[in-house]
């Protein structure tokens, strides 16, 4: 197999050396398997690797099976380069993931299986753009089959939306501010409910929407 190149290691990976990582990343390496849409496990060392800047739903939620395909098919057993490689609280190496020089981490948004985190570091233009490209053609994650607006049942029309940048699970009512802006997207674990105990029992909590701030619009 044609070798890609060389991982290029930051000072930062270096020093999370010191805090637990302990197998260091090969200039090449071999994809073992795939643990969903945006993590997959090297060969070598069994060590975890997410795509830096992507978010793709969990297995379970919409899009998640195809995701999973989708990175199955542009990586299992094939080398990939790592480049800007640093190690997250949870043990992972987060990289910009290289396979024949094309970046898988923008395919992956492109082509709607994952969507953009916007976070400091390279690639950061081409996967914005690649997110612009999904959003706007409505393909994958962004299609009408992951994403409501209108509630199935008018009965049921609190918003649960999970907010990835913060990590919280909020509702809205559809009284609140900025209400009819908010669109759910069942690939991120959003849902709707038909009452606020529902909501709050599922570990929902009021949006700052809803007379104090702004929600997640896009």
């Amino acid at each position: 197999m044609r070798k890609i190149g060389l991982a290029v290691l930051t000072a930062t990976a270096v020093a999370t050396a010191t805090i637990g990582y302990k197998n260091y990343v090969n200039p090449y390496e071999t994809v073992n398997k795939i643990a969903d849409g945006d993590t997959f496990i090297l060969e070598n060392n069994k060590q975890a690797v997410r795509l830096f800047g992507i978010d793709a739903p969990e297995l379970t939620n919409c899009y998640g099976p195809e995701s999973y395909a989708r990175l199955d098919e542009l990586i299992k057993k094939r080398q990939v380069q790592l480049k800007e490689p640093v190690v997250d609280k949870f043990g992972r190496i987060v990289a910009l993931v290289y396979v024949d020089g094309k970046l898988i981490n923008e395919i992956m948004i492109r082509e709607g299986y994952a969507s953009y985190r916007s976070e400091p570091g390279s690639g950061k233009e081409a996967m914005k753009s690649a997110h612009e490209i999904a959003k706007s053609q409505k393909i994958g994650i962004y299609s009408k089959t992951c994403t409501d607006e209108v509630p199935p049942d008018p009965k049921c029309a609190i918003k649960g939306n999970h907010d990835l940048d913060r990590n919280e699970y909020l509702y809205l009512t559809p009284e609140c501010p900025y209400y009819s802006a908010v669109i759910l997207r069942r690939f991120e674990a959003d849902q709707w409910f038909c009452n606020v105990s529902d909501a709050q029992k599922a570990g929902f909590k009021i949006s700052s929407a809803c007379g104090l701030g702004t929600n997640r619009t896009n």
